[in-house]
């Protein structure tokens, strides 16, 4: 069998869908990382579409990039995330605590970002009894034959995004997190979602955290779930703020050798890990002993195209320490800042990379 593809998790937003989009922020624009405050991203949707309106637009984008997926060969696809302005503070905007009314000014990424977020003032937990990230799911999934992914992100992703000015400490607001989102995935499953990913770019901006608690707190984002549910942690590098930005402060990736092994041993079934962007000495890859390696293998803010051969030569280097049953390529991260051509030729050489292996 050729070595199995999927994608992160966002896509460009096309013209037609009326939802804020970080990245399509210029120099000098404020950036959809940072939180519009309620009444904004109300009247932004008010002023475009009617509801109704806007959830007929919103489909019709859905339904195209599941089509374009599945035409170039994806194995595992992903709505788009074309609901989410931000794929962070669309989560928090669903749950009581936290306040969009009054952005506080934070800087973070060890250094790379500042700007105005939302902050926690008081207890978070769900606004109803209803489960919403599985509405998003339910409605993408009913548009193909196809398993459709779903991403959440995680405690230390939330955490290292917004302002904590109620809970005494990180851990004590990362407690809180753990059950919102296990209750979400948990309804996931019961539903019949078969691939669940919590994105955790920021536990290699603090691998201290990710050592003293995060990752468990991670592992226990999945608790309850049954076998056939793959369970992914994406812990990417960082995205830069623009696309060919050459000067962002990526995370250490280095920082992969040092976690794989407790990463390993978290019960998960894959971690995605970022390569594409820039190369790092693979041998790490040997501690994964039992867990899936989902590899970026086409970098997701650089315009250039990689060829099928340079795709392969790297899969050959993660081969010499994984089994092909346990290595799966996809992107490195989200591919919304990319022009829908390129990404379709970046995501048509990565399909076409894998079905040359296992060679003879």
């Amino acid at each position: 069998m050729p070595l199995q593809t999927t994608v992160i998790g966002s896509y460009p937003k096309p013209e037609s869908v009326p939802v804020p989009d970080w990245f399509k922020a210029g120099a000098g624009v404020r950036t959809g990382q940072e939180g519009y405050s309620a009444q904004e991203y109300n009247d932004f949707q008010k002023e475009v579409a009617s509801e109704e309106e806007l959830e007929k637009q919103i489909t019709r984008a859905i339904r195209e990039v599941i089509q374009e997926q599945v035409d170039i060969g994806i194995d595992v696809i992903t709505d788009g995330e074309l609901r989410r302005e931000n794929y962070i503070l669309y989560f928090c905007r669903q749950l009581n605590g936290f306040d969009f009314d009054n952005l506080v000014k934070e800087t973070f990424r060890n250094g790379a970002w500042s700007g105005y977020v939302p902050a926690v003032v008081s207890e978070v937990g769900p606004r109803d009894d209803k489960p919403f990230v599985l509405e998003e799911w339910q409605a993408a999934q009913a548009l193909t034959d196809h398993p459709v992914k779903i991403t959440i992100p995680g405690p230390m992703t939330i955490i290292g995004s917004t302002a904590n000015r109620f809970y005494k400490d990180r851990k004590e607001l990362s407690e809180a997190l753990v059950w919102v989102i296990n209750r979400e995935v948990r309804a996931l499953a019961d539903a019949g979602c078969k691939y669940i990913q919590i994105d955790e770019p920021v536990m290699m901006r603090n691998p201290e955290i990710a050592e003293d608690y995060g990752i468990e707190h991670v592992t226990r984002c999945f608790e309850g779930l049954p076998l056939d549910v793959t369970k992914t942690v994406h812990a990417c590098c960082g995205y830069p703020s623009y696309l060919d930005q050459t000067d962002y402060m990526k995370a250490d990736r280095t920082l992969y050798d040092r976690l794989a092994t407790k990463l390993d041993n978290a019960g998960f079934d894959r971690i995605s890990l970022e390569d594409a962007h820039c190369h790092t000495d693979l041998s790490f890859l040997s501690q994964f002993r039992r867990t899936t390696v989902v590899l970026g293998v086409v970098a997701i803010a650089r315009s250039r195209v990689e060829t099928v051969e340079e795709i392969r030569g790297r899969v050959r280097e993660a081969l010499r320490f994984l089994p092909p049953s346990r290595l799966v390529l996809a992107p490195d991260c989200g591919l919304g800042f990319l022009p829908r051509d390129v990404l379709r030729d970046k995501l048509k050489n990565l399909v076409a990379a894998a079905q040359t292996f296992p060679e003879n």
